[in-house]
């Protein structure tokens, strides 16, 4: 079901999401059952209505209050999850019963969400719910639909509801941007004076000042005949301790920034003769923790003399194993300089995130190359018997090896390094898969 928009019937426990979606799927059936925590499995089937298809899924329901259980635990996170991938929603309430505490609580959550949400207001063949209808208008959602799971009332005003959502999301589709582009670094580089020059307008504020960049700041910039979105992210808070770790020094909209980022831009101010602890963790998190596509630019080089080159160039050499992998660049935001190519570069760069590769020619490559220069473990000589593409962006291979145990952080390294001589692919990570022969 991939390339369908996704919508979630969300909504606390026993108040029919799993009568609805049983009346609106034609193929997968939920089990219904009168008890607590029932339907923990998410069941999901394609729905067509009038011009619009999509993917309708059965969520087990918000589990809000704390529990011991690790079930409901795990069911919660789960319908965060969903609801987060999904278009829109569907939540449903029991009109018999009025609204309660849990519903204000499941509203709270989707409203920071902000996706299109309508209210489905369950029972209402009932009187008792005719009479409490009235009440969810507090939830602040503009869509309240009163429905009958049971008897199908009411039904054909939801889908005709989330089938002009989804239309309006598929226009808005054709405008997306073709890919997003994400910059990134130490308060004071720079972020917010290029975020300005590739926008050609002052979006964001730029100051002397360290943390003016509060937020993620995202806008598109029309480049040829695509639109690219860029995002100026606030600084990366400096480092408290030595164990802390990037994730905490990360502001929490930077690192969901890079989360969301086909490439990275990292700036480091190249007027310092130096590249930190920092920046490289930085580079490391980006390009091999999170596989996102990296470019690295070297600001204000308009500031930087022949010293802080030669003990720049003297750092920068201490990391090739990892720096000649990404794309590098000399710019200044003050003069100018370089800063037409990052954009065609970025674009570059893109391209290579989404080569494709044949399996017989993947599988020739490996198997030659491991036998030409063959690594070995334990004595044990490691071969590849076929290597395919299983993913883009990044460029995801799976190995099937005689010994996939064996395949450790340099045996990786190793087939990283093959493909890399055999295609041009710098700037963009390798996601390698190790498998047994025959699974």
């Amino acid at each position: 079901m991939n390339g369908h928009s996704k919508v979630i019937i969300v909504g606390r426990m026993n108040v029919g999401k799993s009568t609805l979606f049983n009346q609106l799927s034609t193929r997968v059936k939920s089990i219904t059952m009168d008890y607590e925590g029932v339907t923990r499995d998410f069941l999901a089937d394609l729905v067509s209505w009038k011009d619009s298809n999509f993917e309708l899924v059965d969520s087990g329901g918000i589990v809000l209050h704390k529990t011991a259980d690790p079930i409901l635990k795990a069911v919660r996170e789960q319908v965060l999850s969903l609801i987060q991938e999904s278009s829109a929603i569907i939540f449903v309430v029991d009109g018999s019963v009025g609204l309660v505490q849990e519903d204000r609580d499941i509203a709270k959550i989707l409203h920071k969400m902000g996706k299109p949400v309508v209210v489905a207001i369950n029972k209402m063949d009932r009187k008792d719910a005719q009479e409490r209808s009235y009440e969810f208008e507090r939830l602040g959602f503009d869509t309240i639909i009163g429905i009958s799971a049971q008897h199908k009332q009411g039904l054909d005003l939801i889908l005709d509801q989330l089938a002009q959502w989804l239309e309006g999301k598929k226009q808005a589709k054709k405008e997306r941007a073709a890919f997003n582009v994400v910059l990134l670094g130490k308060p004071n580089v720079g972020k917010s004076s290029l975020m300005n020059l590739l926008l050609k307008k002052e979006r964001s504020l730029v100051s002397p000042q360290a943390g003016t960049t509060r937020e993620s700041l995202s806008e598109n910039v029309a480049f040829y005949q695509e639109t690219i979105q860029v995002t100026d992210t606030p600084g990366v808070r400096r480092q408290r301790a030595v164990q802390e770790n990037l994730e905490q020094m990360m502001v929490k909209s930077s690192l969901q920034s890079v989360r969301n980022a086909d490439i990275v831009l990292l700036l480091i101010d190249a007027s310092q003769g130096t590249l930190s602890d920092q920046e490289l963790k930085l580079a490391f998190f980006v390009f091999e923790q999170e596989k996102k596509s990296l470019i690295i630019l070297f600001n204000k080089q308009d500031l930087v003399t022949e010293q802080s080159t030669e003990q720049l160039e003297s750092d920068a050499s201490l990391y090739q194993h990892l720096l000649n992998k990404v794309e590098i660049l000399n710019i200044s935001c003050l003069t100018g300089k370089n800063v037409g190519r990052i954009m065609p570069l970025a674009q570059q760069v893109w391209e290579r995130a989404n080569t494709e590769f044949s399996t017989t020619d993947l599988t020739l490559l490996f198997k030659q190359e491991l036998e030409r220069r063959p690594i070995y473990r334990n004595s044990m000589m490691l071969k590849c018997y076929k290597a395919e593409q299983t993913g883009k962006a990044p460029i995801t291979i799976a190995l099937q090896v005689n010994y996939p145990k064996f395949f450790g952080e340099s045996q990786l390294a190793y087939c990283d390094n093959i493909l890399r001589r055999n295609a041009n692919l710098k700037g963009t990570p390798i996601k390698l898969i190790v498998k047994e022969h025959g699974e």
